[in-house]
């Protein structure tokens, strides 16, 4: 069994004052990539998806767009641990 682990995504975090949303669906991407090209069978993501409590449209849309592509690429089981940036 081929096992990812990730965490701290914090998706909709801004740098300053400068919006990311590139930078998180190009990692997103790239994720997507490396689970396809290394077959991983179960993806761990340990806490912080979002930055905030709410997070914004734009950064539920890149979560569930993720999930949905994730679903067609051979990876079987995905773990979700929410973290203390996650809503409760």
């Amino acid at each position: 069994m081929r096992l990812l682990h990730t965490s701290d995504w914090h998706l909709g975090k801004r740098l300053f004052d400068k919006e990311r949303y590139d930078v998180f669906e190009n990692f997103l991407t790239w994720l997507l990539s490396t689970i396809r090209k290394e077959r991983v069978d179960t993806l761990i993501v340990a806490g912080d998806i979002f930055d905030t409590a709410v997070p914004t449209n734009k950064s539920l849309r890149l979560y569930y767009d993720f999930l949905s592509h994730l679903s067609g690429s051979g990876c079987r089981h995905v773990v979700i641990v929410s973290g203390n940036h996650d809503s409760p």
